[in-house]
């Protein structure tokens, strides 16, 4: 196994195998775009509609209709008030939509499969679903607020890079990509204040948005900001790879230890295996309902679910 280390250069090199094999858009080096065809962003959407759908159904006890193309316009205040979001916008399951998360896991690894990047990856988390708001608000002063430029190795996050995949909602929510440049050997660590991470690089070199309907890998290199122009609600898909041609990188964890399931489990959920959710959507309410979210966000996926 290669340890290719922390420099730009380094860490464009490890993407080689996914250049020569994978049918990509967008090349950045360090941040690359893998197309996806129609059939495959369309599964991934009802399954995230269904998800959200089912969640309001669950929490409302009211019916909120699926197959409504608006249904993130005309929702919206229904959705933002939904316990099962954070601030930054995590989505997390719950017993009333473990189910609906499943069956989206399953086709989130099926894409995996189809495109060719499980064959280029030693693991990968499961999913997170992620509902955006494109409008800004006190909470995006806090110290982990992701409009603020930020890697997501300074949130503890484990591998090489983070995917994510926008699907559905208002393209003007979007992320900026940009490359650290004169970057300093503290630059993986994890951080309780992402506006510490400016003293970690010289400067930023733009590098592109994000692009609806393909896999967007960023290496944990690439510097990102969510962009909120006091647009609508932006509904994602992310996770965490590990290369199969890399050792882990050397870093500072800061106590977090998030780490991946093999690959192999993680392929089998909602087909032959299923996760479980810890709390219903009420139990979230009632955990968070004070909460000020003034400290550091440490939540992840492996957190929620079993």
């Amino acid at each position: 196994m290669r340890q290719w280390g922390k420099t730009y250069q380094r860490r464009f090199h490890i993407y080689e195998d996914i250049r020569k094999s994978l049918d990509l858009g967008t090349d950045n080096g360090i941040q690359l775009e893998i197309n996806l065809n129609r059939d495959q962003e369309c599964s991934l959407q009802m399954a995230l509609e269904n998800y959200i759908i089912t969640t309001l159904n669950s929490f409302y006890d009211k019916k909120f209709k699926k197959g409504n193309n608006n249904f993130l316009i005309d929702y919206r205040d229904d959705i933002l008030g939904l316990p099962n979001r954070t601030p930054n916008g995590a989505f997390y399951p719950k017993k009333e939509n473990i189910k609906e998360y499943n069956i989206l896991q399953s086709i989130v690894n099926s894409t995996i499969v189809e495109t060719g990047l499980i064959d280029q990856i030693e693991s990968y988390d499961i999913c997170t679903v992620r509902i955006v708001d494109g409008k800004r608000t006190d909470l995006d002063k806090r110290n982990s607020a992701t409009v603020k430029l930020h890697s997501d190795a300074w949130s503890g996050q484990y591998g090489d890079a983070m995917v994510t995949t926008a699907l559905l909602g208002d393209e003007t929510t979007s992320l900026e990509f940009w490359k650290p440049i004169g970057m300093r050997d503290e630059f993986y660590d994890t951080l309780p204040n992402y506006e510490d991470g400016t003293n970690l690089y010289d400067y930023p070199e733009y590098l592109g948005k994000l692009k609806f309907g393909c896999m967007t890998i960023f290496d944990h290199q690439c510097l990102h900001r969510t962009l909120k122009e006091d647009g609508g609600l932006r509904v994602s898909i992310d996770f965490s790879i590990k290369l199969a041609c890399t050792e882990l990188l050397d870093k500072n964890t800061g106590g977090r230890n998030v780490k991946h399931r093999p690959k192999e489990e993680v392929l089998k959920i909602g087909d032959k295996t299923s996760v479980e959710a810890s709390e219903t959507l009420q139990e979230c309410y009632e955990r968070f309902k004070n909460d000020k979210y003034d400290g550091v966000a440490t939540s992840h996926i492996n957190d929620i679910v079993s």
